[in-house]
């Protein structure tokens, strides 16, 4: 079967959780042997630290059949010179084929929904142009995949219009490069810190994990994720003053050790769509503090700590259940963790796949 896949999401971002999904998806779909892969693939996505690990062909690379023309191709229907071939399409991030590629090609589309953080937290002209491209594409889409539950609620929620759409909910998995590494057990002792990974949009509430950890005076706090704003950095500095550290363009074997001698994740986000960090935490031993909100607690089942709301008191009883169930969580936390593969997930995709080139 011949599948396109338009690799947009890597030139969107440097890194994140959709660019996780997409890297661990290509590594597995680049050695399938009954597939014939050509890719889309925009010229800036060479600052994405998960696109410069993935080697693909040249001659699997359609972009002189493409016509982009500038900035704003990321929202314009991708129009092919493919005539007369039978394919399947599916783009990481909201692209969909023009009604001139469908007509001279027999097409199934796939298209992939992450979250809604854009309908829950944009407004004006960033929020409009972002949910009619979404819309856009699940209309156009045979099979609609949802990486949650929750996922699948919200799209049902912003779009009831396609109830009646082929919706399947494929879980993401966590890397096998997070793992235990028990000479690093016993380092958190010494110097403890807290974890806070990903992206601090103001959903996230970064400054709530800071307020929490100043509190504490025992602990520090180490920042994964992009360069800080002066505002974080006058907040850091006024805060907790020596006791934090950034840490940028972090590879998996580095983050395993991280997660291997936290004391734990801190991850308050008001909304995910699925919530990667929390399984890379439970696969490595760290347990973790999270709100009980969107899809954490589909993820988390009873591993891990939840809490009910974003109260520096509601954290505080969270450290005194650490440390009095740490090894208790710990265990639910692998036990959680093993539920969840990327291999499960790419053999998903890749059975929908399958079962459009049959139709």
């Amino acid at each position: 079967m011949r599948v396109i896949i338009d690799l947009i999401a890597f030139s969107l971002q440097k890194s994140g959780g959709i660019s996780v999904y997409w890297h661990e998806f290509m590594n597995r779909i680049l050695v399938q042997s009954d597939v014939d892969l050509l890719f889309i693939d925009e010229n800036s996505h060479n600052e994405n630290i998960f696109r410069t690990d993935l080697e693909i062909e040249g001659k699997r690379i359609l972009n002189n059949e493409v016509a982009l023309v500038n900035l704003l191709s990321r929202y314009r229907d991708i129009d092919l010179k493919i005539r007369g071939s039978t394919f399947i399409f599916h783009s990481t991030y909201y692209r969909t084929l023009s009604k001139v590629v469908k007509k001279r090609n027999n097409v199934k589309e796939i298209v992939t929904v992450h979250d809604f953080t854009y309908e829950y937290f944009s407004s004006g002209l960033k929020k409009i142009v972002h949910c009619h491209q979404k819309k856009k594409a699940i209309e156009s889409a045979d099979i609609v995949i949802c990486i949650s539950e929750n996922t699948k609620r919200d799209l049902l929620h912003f779009y009831p219009e396609f109830s009646c759409k082929d919706i399947r909910v494929v879980y993401n998995g966590v890397s096998t490069d997070y793992f235990v590494l028990p000479e690093l057990k016993n380092t958190q002792v010494m110097s403890p810190y807290f974890l806070f990974v990903g992206s601090r949009a103001g959903y996230k509430n970064f400054d709530f994990s800071v307020k929490c950890i100043a509190q504490t005076e025992k602990f520090s706090l180490k920042i994964v994720g992009y360069s800080l704003s002066t505002k974080e950095l006058e907040m850091l500095n006024a805060l907790m003053p020596g006791r934090w550290e950034i840490l940028t363009n972090m590879q998996n074997k580095s983050l395993n050790k991280l997660y291997n001698s936290a004391y734990a994740l801190i991850y308050p986000s008001s909304y995910e769509g699925f919530g990667i960090p929390i399984l890379e935490a439970m696969k490595t031993g760290c347990p973790f503090i999270a709100l009980n909100a969107s899809s954490i607690p589909e993820v988390a089942d009873s591993a891990g700590v939840l809490i009910e709301r974003l109260e520096i008191a509601l954290f505080n009883e969270a450290l005194i259940t650490i440390d009095s169930d740490r090894e208790e969580l710990i265990q639910k936390g692998f036990n959680r963790a093993n539920e969840f593969s990327w291999d499960k997930s790419y053999t998903a995709i890749y059975n929908i796949y399958k079962e459009l080139s049959n139709l």
